[in-house]
């Protein structure tokens, strides 16, 4: 113990500090789209730098080396089910579309389909894979970005066991961000 804390696992740090959503990102595959579930993603700047991890031992991976573009899609919780299940299979030998049953949309700045379940599709490019080989992260930059209007469905985050959270309450504070008032 140190004071009221008690020892945590290091290889487990990252349930404490949690990512962006999670998220579908889908590439243009060989013998169709690649679509995968990602839980370790995040925004880097405000001017549409995000990185996502994303390695060998992904099948989207060498399409995403491959093209140098994706599409991140961000499901809501209403397709927490589907998204872990195509999480649990690979595209290199299951056509998830067609296994699951989700709606292909051509982008239009990228290869890559948006997927038509989702909330949200930002259309990316690669701006940088110097972190890709030592990291498996890849530093995206948005092309375009599609926003399903009127979507409800909170978006959900991978707790790095099994388990999820749904976004919870909102609390606006908007009047209280004066040193970045130009983000509100």
């Amino acid at each position: 113990m140190r004071g009221p804390f008690q020892p945590y696992p290091v290889d487990q740090v990252h349930r404490l500090i949690e990512p962006g959503p999670t998220v579908l990102i889908t590439t243009a595959g060989d013998e169709w789209p690649t679509v995968m579930t990602n839980g370790f993603n995040m925004p880097v700047r405000h001017d549409g730098l995000l990185a996502a991890v994303v390695g060998p031992w992904d099948a989207s991976f060498s399409a995403l080396r491959r093209t140098g573009e994706c599409v991140i899609a961000i499901p809501g919780a209403d397709l927490m089910e589907t998204t872990v299940g195509i999480g649990n299979c690979s595209s290199a030998e299951v056509d998830k579309w067609e296994e699951f049953d989700i709606g292909a949309i051509p982008a239009a700045t990228v290869g890559a389909p948006l997927i038509g379940q989702c909330q949200a599709n930002i259309e990316c490019v690669v701006e940088d894979d110097s972190l890709v080989d030592d990291y498996a992260l890849w530093v995206l930059r948005a092309t375009a970005t599609w926003v399903r209007p009127g979507a409800d469905a909170p978006e959900f985050h991978h707790r790095g066991n099994g388990t999820f959270t749904e976004n919870g309450a909102f609390h606006d504070l908007r009047d209280r961000m004066t040193k970045w008032r130009y983000l509100t």
